[in-house]
């Protein structure tokens, strides 16, 4: 009976691996276009803002728990977010870094955010580049 359960176990945690592994199959085939995940929206960066570990921006389906907020100056309302966090992957460090330099340069960027399926103002940030 224990060696069944443990079994399980290994096979439960080998089946979720196998399910965040192919979450990443519709990753874009080249550089022009986003994923199918995505929404492109473009702008200079005209708020940039960083705040401590544990803060949250925003009140019920809009609140976005993150470390960095950015607004475009193609739509103001609209707050893209990432998270900064300890665990967070370095690519977020990067991203942060490169909207920086986009803010205090005027840069337009691109960025690629998360298609949001309940908020409506806050976005999760995917991708940045310069045009």
């Amino acid at each position: 009976m224990k060696i069944t359960r443990q079994l399980t176990s290994i096979l439960a945690a080998m089946f979720a691996s196998l399910v965040i592994t192919t979450s990443f199959a519709d990753s874009p085939k080249s550089v022009d276009m986003p994923d199918r995940h995505s929404v492109e929206v473009q702008g200079k960066v005209n708020l940039y803002r960083v705040q401590i570990e544990g803060m949250k921006l925003g009140e019920g389906v809009d609140q976005a728990d993150a470390e960095l907020f950015v607004t475009l100056d193609s739509d103001p309302k609209m707050v893209y977010a990432l998270e900064l966090k300890k665990n967070s992957p370095e690519a977020n460090r990067v991203m942060a870094e490169t909207l920086r330099a986009a803010y205090i340069n005027k840069l337009p960027v691109t960025l690629y955010h998360q298609i949001a399926i309940k908020k409506n103002n806050n976005h999760k940030i995917l991708m940045v580049q310069f045009n």
